[in-house]
């Protein structure tokens, strides 16, 4: 029984071993697809830009190219069309708003019109639903507790309009900067996080509320202000909040993009990643070459900020 032991031992051994060779992974390259980022929403003043762009195979380091010469409008079907322009030759289409006004209403319906330099067509629709005012924006000082250093940490209050089906982009910047890292998405169905949670028609639930502060990095420098041990406000910064009505497909789009992000983080048993669903159609023809992904959502905003002072 010891000699066969032995055996199982070396056995183990060159089993293991042979995990060190070297194994090259042939991936195709896929089709050149058109990408559209088309987040527009009814903020005064505000530039609306629409980004496009093409996929580029997998271990491909460089930026995506830029899809230049593109013909792009929404048209609402009250009647209105907006013009959206590439100035800059660098495929960022952009519409701007004379002096005081805003693009689009709410309560309309939306359709984006994409005709590539090449004569490939595409369209997608939207709908510019209700939104909220934000009620106020709180501070607390807090003790440090379950990891999360002293300092100041905000929350805002908004209620949910009494009908369900309300969908939400809770955007927050601390110092004009979005704070846009995965795990800072804050999106919300009604009052709540999903679909079916049967909480409509009140206050935003506690975690959507306290979800604006910014997330630290376990590995940003000491010192940094995205280190763990640093509080998310100090005294002198400021604070703004806008809260997005989303239609329900650009809900499951970012939440379904939200998973793909973290699937790194997962473990072994995650979902295989998988490409998410686009509003975005071709009206060319079934070719996956003529396919797009990305997304187009028109969003009513309202907005609330304050200076961070105790």
């Amino acid at each position: 029984m010891k000699f066969q032991n032995i055996i199982y031992f070396f056995v183990f051994i060159a089993l293991f071993s042979s995990c060190e060779d070297v194994i090259t992974v042939d991936l195709a390259e896929g089709d050149n697809q058109l990408v559209v980022d088309a987040w527009v929403d009814n903020l005064q003043d505000a530039e609306q830009t629409i980004k496009l762009s093409r996929t580029i195979p997998y271990f491909n380091n460089t930026a995506p190219p830029a899809e230049t010469g593109a013909t792009v409008s929404i048209s609402g079907d009250d009647g209105t069309t907006y013009d959206f322009l590439d100035a800059d030759n660098d495929g960022t289409y952009s519409w701007t708003p004379a002096a005081g006004t805003a693009f689009g209403n709410v309560g309309t319906n939306y359709l984006l019109s994409i005709t590539t330099a090449a004569g490939k067509e595409y369209t997608a629709v939207s709908s510019m639903n209700r939104i909220m005012p934000i009620d106020t924006i709180t501070l607390e000082d807090r003790e440090e507790e379950l990891g999360d250093p002293a300092g100041i940490y905000a929350e805002f209050f908004a209620r949910d309009m009494v009908g369900e089906g309300d969908a939400y982009w809770i955007k927050s910047f601390k110092n004009g900067e979005f704070l846009n890292k995965p795990q800072e998405l804050n999106i919300a169905w009604d009052a709540a996080f999903t679909p079916g949670s049967g909480v409509d028609g009140v206050i935003f639930i506690t975690p959507i509320r306290q979800f604006i502060n910014r997330t630290a990095d376990s590995d940003a420098p000491d010192g940094s202000p995205d280190n763990s041990d640093v509080a998310p406000w100090l005294e002198g910064d400021s604070i703004n909040v806008e809260i997005h009505s989303l239609n329900p497909d650009a809900f499951q789009f970012l939440e379904q993009s939200l998973t793909q992000m973290t699937l790194g983080d997962a473990g072994i048993f995650a979902e295989p990643p998988a490409n998410v669903p686009t509003n975005i159609e071709s009206i060319n023809g079934t070719d996956p070459s003529d396919k797009a992904i990305g997304f187009f959502n028109v969003s009513a905003v309202s907005a609330k900020g304050r200076k961070i002072e105790l």
